[in-house]
C-alpha cells in the first residue's frame, strides 16, 4: 500500500477506535530506503496512526547508509524497527483487515 492510500484508509476510520498492533513513528526503511518504514507500536488509534501517516508525507528522511529520501503519496509503506528489514511487514490488505477486526 501506498502512503496516499494510507492516509486516505485511516481518514475513512473512528480515529477514536483503538488498534492493538498498530505503528507510530515514521522514517526510511532499511530494506528500501525511499519506502517509509512506520515502528510498530501496541495500542494505538486510528487517529494516532493517521497523524504519523500524514507526518510523512512530504519529509525527507535520511536513509540508514546515507542519502536523503522524500515521501510521497506514492511512496511504499511498511511497520518495521528502526534499522532492520528483518521482521518487516509490508502494510496491505492483511494488516488493514487486521486493524479492522481487531478495533474497540
Amino acid at each position: 500500500m501506498n502512503l496516499g492510500d494510507l492516509i486516505i484508509w485511516l481518514q475513512a476510520q473512528d480515529p477514536q477506535d483503538t488498534v492493538r498492533h498498530g505503528f507510530g513513528k515514521p522514517d526510511s526503511f532499511r530494506g528500501y530506503y525511499g519506502d517509509v518504514a512506520f515502528t510498530p507500536v501496541e495500542n494505538t488509534t486510528f487517529g494516532e496512526m493517521l497523524d504519523h501517516a500524514q507526518s510523512a508525507l512530504g519529509k525527507t528522511f535520511h536513509g540508514y547508509k546515507g542519502g536523503d529520501y522524500t515521501m510521497y503519496e506514492y511512496t511504499a509503506c511498511w511497520i518495521s524497527e528502526y534499522g532492520t528489514s528483518c521482521n518487516a511487514d509490508k502494510i496491505g490488505n492483511t494488516i488493514l483487515k487486521l486493524w479492522l477486526l481487531t478495533a474497540k
